[in-house]
């Protein structure tokens, strides 16, 4: 399985980032090509603990448990799928500026290593451990990237 934490992985996202332009459309979903990458620095924040979303209420903390093992598994992201309120990003963003975020997020967040999670609990899924935090940051990116063809 693909994690942010393996080189080889982390290298790929980074090639596909530096792959995007301004003019990238989306091929789903409702943010622009700069508000994606601004969530997308949002989201590397949670394993880290710098950004620590509001846990889901039950009974939908039930499903993401139990949801957990396939999205970490095999196959994409869902397209569409809904975002923790404190991922939403809606306002004007400088493109540039955010790309080179992104890029550092995700150099800073391999150069931490597993040993940089702190945050055990997403908002969703529950308990995670550091692989499967490692996993899901891949997914997420991969899901966006895809989002806006890189």
């Amino acid at each position: 399985m693909k994690s942010i934490f393996n080189d080889q992985d982390k290298n790929e996202l980074l090639t596909r980032i530096k792959q995007l332009s301004p003019g990238n459309p989306a091929l789903w979903g409702k943010m622009n090509v700069n508000q994606m990458l601004t969530h997308c620095v949002q989201g590397l924040k949670m394993p880290t603990g710098e950004i620590k979303p509001r846990r889901v209420p039950f009974p939908i903390n039930i499903i993401g448990r139990l949801l957990k093992n396939k999205v970490l598994g095999a196959g994409d992201f869902r397209k569409n799928s809904p975002t923790a309120p404190e991922l939403k990003i809606s306002d004007t963003k400088d493109f540039e500026k955010e790309k080179m975020r992104l890029i550092a997020a995700v150099n800073e967040l391999y150069a931490m290593g597993e040993g940089g999670i702190k945050q055990e609990a997403h908002p969703f899924f529950g308990k995670m451990t550091q692989k499967e935090w490692g996993i899901l940051n891949y997914k997420h990116l991969d899901h966006h990237l895809r989002q806006f063809g890189a």
